[in-house]
C-alpha cells in the first residue's frame, strides 16, 4: 500500500537558497502532442434540460458529460407559460419558487460535481425549451426568482462555469419576448451580478444588453450621457474609459453567450450592421478581447443563410477566436455545421500563424475542439539539479497557451513529488503569486499578425520537508480547485498538451523534472541555465558528450562512482553496476549538470 505524506506549506518570495545548486533545463519532449483530451470549464459541451416543478422534483443523477450545459426552466412559476399536457392546455402560476425545486438544482450541481465536471448554466420560462415566445413572467416575479436563486449558484461557484443569465424569451435567449426590453433586461443582470460572488461570470446574450446593465445609457448617475448606449460602447472612448474605471471588475466579470455564433457577418443579429445604428462586430470584439479575456464566451454556432457572408469556417475562427477567447461550444448544434468541420474543412494554418502548422491538414473539427479556451505546453523547464536537506526548489517553467482563451476561474497551484525508490508523496503549496491564468493566450492583431505568442514563464519556490528522504524525485505541477489531491479527488485539475505519459493520473499533475535532494551541495545559481552536455544509453553502454565530470547514484542519492571524463565524446560500459535504475549526473565544463535516470541491464 502506498504511504502518503502530504505536506502543505506556505512559501515566501522566489529568493536565492544556500541549499539549492544549479537551476537546469530538464531533458523532456517540449512539443504539443496534438491530442484531444478534457479540460475543466472549456470544449464542446452536451445540453441537458431540467423542468423545475413546484413540487416533486427529481435532481439530474448522471450529467449527459463532463462539461455540461444545464438548461433548467421555470415554466410552471410563470403564469404566462402554457404548454399541453395529454392535450390540455396547462398555465403555469407566478409564484415563489419551492424549496423542492431548489434543493433539486442544488442537489443536481451536486452530481454534476460527482461527475468530475462543471456546466455552464440558463434558465427560462419556456417550458422544456420548445421555444414558446412571451413565457416570461413580470419583472417583479422575475428579480425574486434571481434572489432565490443566487444563493444555490453561490453555494456550486466550483461546477459553475459561467451563468448564462438567460431568463427571457425562447429557449433563454433573450429575444421573441415583449418582457426583453433592454431596460428589464439591464435590471435583472445588475440584480444578478449585485446578489451573487464576484467569481461568479454573467453572461448575457448581446452587447447591448451588456451596455444597459453596465450603465452606457443615460441614467441617474450619468444624466449627460446619450439614451443611447451604442454611442458609447467603444472600449477606446473617453466615457467608456470613464464608466469602466467606476465599475471596476464588474466590467470584467460579465461577458457574453452567443447562440448566432458565426451564422452570418453579424452572427443573426447579435451585431449590428454598422457602428451608427448599433455596437458594430468589431466594436463587440474589441469588448471582448479586452475585457473577456478571463471570462468564457461561446455558444451555437450555425449555419449560414442565403446571401450573407459565410465566415463559419476554421480558418476564421483561427483568426476572430484569440480576440474573442472562444472558449466553448454546442456539440449538437449545428449539427451540419459541425459535420462540415469534421468531414469538408480542412485546416491550414496561416503563414503569421505558424504555432499552428502542426494542425495542417487535419480536420477543421479537431483544430476547433483543441482550441476552445485555455491550452498549456511545456516549453522547457528549469529546476535545482539538487537541493539540500530543508532547502528550496526553484522551478521555473515556460508555459505556451496556444488555446482560443485562457484559464476564467482561479486554480491553486502545488507541487508534487515522487519517489521511485520509496512510496512516498508530497504535495507542497506554492506562495499565492502563483497563476496559471496569467500565461494568457496569444495576442492576434487585426490584420492576422501575432504580436504575442501566448509564451510566459511561470516561476515556483517550494521549500522542502526536513524529513523528505535522500535521493531522485520526480517533480509535477498541479492546478486544481482545491490543491490537495488527497481530498479534492482530482477535480478541475489542468492537464498540458505535451506528451500523454507525462500527466499522472494517480495526483492530478504533470511531469516538469527530476531533482536530487542532498546532503552535500556544493554550486548555487539561481538563473535558468541549460548544460551543454548531451547524454544518451544503449544498450550497456551510455555515450556522453561535453562531459567535464560523471556521477553514478541509486535512487536514494547514494554515490556509486565519480569519475572524470577524458574525452569530448566518451563511451562508458556501465554493466558493472547493479542491475536495475540508476541516476547519471553528468556537469560540463561550467558545471552545469544534467541529470537523466538510466536502467542498467546486464
Amino acid at each position: 500500500m502506498c504511504r502518503f505524506q502530504k505536506v502543505l506549506l506556505a512559501l515566501g518570495a522566489f529568493s536565492i537558497s544556500a541549499f539549492a545548486a544549479s537551476m537546469v533545463s530538464q531533458n523532456l519532449d517540449y512539443s504539443d502532442h496534438l491530442q484531444s483530451f478534457y479540460n475543466p470549464d472549456i470544449g464542446f459541451y452536451t445540453p441537458q434540460t431540467m423542468h423545475l416543478k413546484v413540487s416533486g422534483n427529481t435532481p439530474i443523477a448522471k450529467p449527459y458529460g463532463r462539461f455540461l450545459h444545464l438548461r433548467a426552466e421555470l415554466s410552471e412559476f410563470s403564469d404566462k407559460a402554457w404548454w399541453l399536457d395529454k392535450g390540455d392546455t396547462v398555465r403555469g402560476k407566478s409564484q415563489d419558487l419551492t424549496e423542492d425545486a431548489l434543493q433539486a438544482l442544488g442537489e443536481t450541481l451536486d452530481n454534476v460535481r460527482k461527475n468530475s465536471g462543471t456546466t455552464i448554466i440558463r434558465f427560462c420560462y419556456d417550458p422544456w425549451y420548445n421555444g414558446h415566445s412571451n413565457t416570461t413572467p413580470d419583472q417583479s416575479v422575475i428579480l425574486r426568482h434571481l434572489e432565490q436563486l443566487a444563493p444555490v449558484l453561490s453555494e456550486h461557484l466550483d461546477v459553475i462555469t459561467a451563468w448564462e443569465i438567460g431568463i427571457y424569451g425562447a429557449y433563454g435567449e433573450m429575444h421573441s419576448d415583449t418582457m426583453s426590453t433592454h431596460e428589464k433586461v439591464g435590471e435583472a443582470i445588475r440584480f444578478a451580478l449585485e446578489h451573487t460572488p464576484p467569481e461568479l461570470k454573467i453572461l448575457t446574450r448581446t452587447p447591448r444588453y451588456a451596455a444597459y446593465a453596465l450603465g452606457f445609457a443615460k441614467n441617474a448617475e450619468n444624466p449627460a450621457l446619450d439614451a443611447d448606449p451604442n454611442v458609447h460602447f467603444n472600449v477606446e472612448s473617453e466615457v467608456f474609459q470613464r464608466i469602466a474605471k467606476a465599475k471596476k471588475d464588474t466590467l470584467f466579470r460579465l461577458g457574453m453567450f452567443n447562440d448566432g455564433y458565426l451564422g452570418t457577418q453579424y452572427d443573426y443579429g447579435t451585431w449590428s450592421t454598422t457602428a451608427e445604428n448599433g455596437i458594430s462586430r468589431e466594436e463587440g470584439v474589441a469588448w471582448l478581447e479586452t475585457y473577456g479575456m478571463h471570462t468564457p464566451y461561446g455558444g451555437e454556432a450555425l449555419t449560414t443563410a442565403s446571401g450573407y457572408q459565410e465566415i463559419n469556417t476554421p480558418d476564421f475562427i483561427a483568426y476572430e477566436g484569440f480576440r474573442t477567447h472562444t472558449s466553448y461550444l454546442n456539440i449538437q448544434w449545428n449539427y451540419n455545421l459541425i459535420e462540415r468541420w469534421k468531414n469538408t474543412d480542412v485546416f491550414t494554418a496561416r503563414k503569421s500563424n505558424a504555432i499552428d502548422s502542426g494542425y495542417n491538414g487535419i480536420s477543421g473539427f479537431k483544430y476547433i475542439n483543441d482550441h476552445l479556451g485555455y491550452r498549456f505546453v511545456l516549453r522547457n523547464s528549469w529546476m535545482n539539479d539538487s537541493v539540500g536537506i530543508g532547502g528550496q526548489l526553484q522551478v521555473a517553467l515556460l508555459l505556451q497557451n496556444v488555446g482560443f482563451g485562457n484559464v476564467t476561474r482561479k486554480k491553486a497551484t502545488t507541487l508534487i513529488f515522487k519517489s521511485d525508490a520509496n512510496e512516498s508523496i508530497y504535495e507542497i503549496r506554492p506562495d499565492s503569486a502563483t497563476d496559471i491564468g496569467k500565461i494568457l493566450s496569444r495576442k492576434m492583431n487585426a490584420d492576422t499578425t501575432i504580436s504575442y505568442d501566448g509564451t510566459d514563464t511561470l516561476r515556483i519556490l517550494a521549500k522542502l520537508p526536513e524529513e523528505m528522504p535522500l535521493g531522485l524525485w520526480n517533480v509535477f505541477v498541479r492546478f486544481s480547485e482545491n490543491g490537495d489531491f488527497r481530498t479534492d479527488e482530482n477535480f478541475s485539475v489542468i492537464r498540458f498538451a505535451n506528451d500523454s505519459n507525462y500527466f499522472d493520473k494517480e495526483t492530478g499533475s504533470n511531469f516538469v523534472g527530476t531533482f536530487i535532494l542532498s546532503d552535500r551541495i556544493q554550486s548555487l545559481q539561481s538563473r535558468p541555465v541549460t548544460s551543454a552536455v548531451e547524454l544518451r544509453q544503449n544498450g550497456k553502454m551510455l555515450i556522453v558528450r561535453h562531459g567535464q565530470e560523471i556521477e553514478i547514484l541509486d535512487l536514494n542519492g547514494v554515490l556509486q562512482e565519480r569519475r572524470a571524463i577524458p574525452e569530448r565524446e566518451w563511451i562508458w560500459d556501465i554493466s558493472k553496476f547493479s542491475a536495475g535504475p540508476l541516476v547519471v549526473r553528468v556537469k560540463d565544463r561550467n558545471g552545469i549538470a544534467r541529470i537523466q535516470k538510466i536502467e542498467c541491464r546486464k
